[in-house]
């Protein structure tokens, strides 16, 4: 899953950039980057998402090696900085903190798009079975979810709003039939 959850991003997230007026220099290898830290679980084939323990372990292995990563190839040091801090930092909103998503447009779309592969096809599949949720019961969970930093600002900009109208649209045609 990660692989094509990975791909959607990097195609999405350069698309929004462009809308946006995003610095893809930052925004793309975060995409890239932010769960490498996955490797460094003992199963990670097999790991809940939903563990904050796990989440917490993930971001900040994935620091390490998004370090080791950039500064093994000639990008500029200002920007690895802020790579490897947002790697660290990507799934802090699981902890109720949600300010830095909401002031940092690079890092809040990175937040959207990530968020938002609960509703696409390949992420709903793997979400729902790791939730144990039938078709109807993911249809709703998909409905009632909410961003994660939620009433505060759901989203950081219109084109991640609306991908996701059109995600759940899609999936309601999918998990209805």
């Amino acid at each position: 899953m990660d692989i094509a959850h990975i791909e959607w991003m990097m195609e999405v997230a350069n698309t929004i950039a462009d809308k946006e007026r995003l610095d893809k220099t930052l925004l793309l290898p975060l995409v890239i980057l932010h769960d490498v830290g996955y490797s460094d679980l003992q199963d990670p084939a097999n790991a809940n998402y939903y563990d904050k323990d796990i989440r917490k372990a993930h971001m900040e292995a994935g620091a390490h090696i998004a370090e080791k990563i950039l500064t093994s190839i000639p990008y500029p040091q200002d920007k690895k900085e802020i790579i490897v801090h947002y790697v660290g930092i990507h799934d802090m909103w699981a902890y109720g903190e949600v300010n830095v998503y909401v002031n940092d447009p690079v890092l809040g779309t990175f937040k959207d798009l990530d968020y938002l592969w609960i509703y696409h096809p390949v992420g709903c599949a793997a979400i729902q079975k790791v939730l144990k949720k039938t078709n109807k019961e993911m249809l709703e969970h998909l409905k009632n979810e909410t961003s994660p930093i939620g009433g505060k600002k759901p989203f950081s900009n219109d084109s991640t709003k609306k991908l996701r109208e059109a995600y759940l649209y899609e999936r309601e045609r999918a998990l209805s039939s």
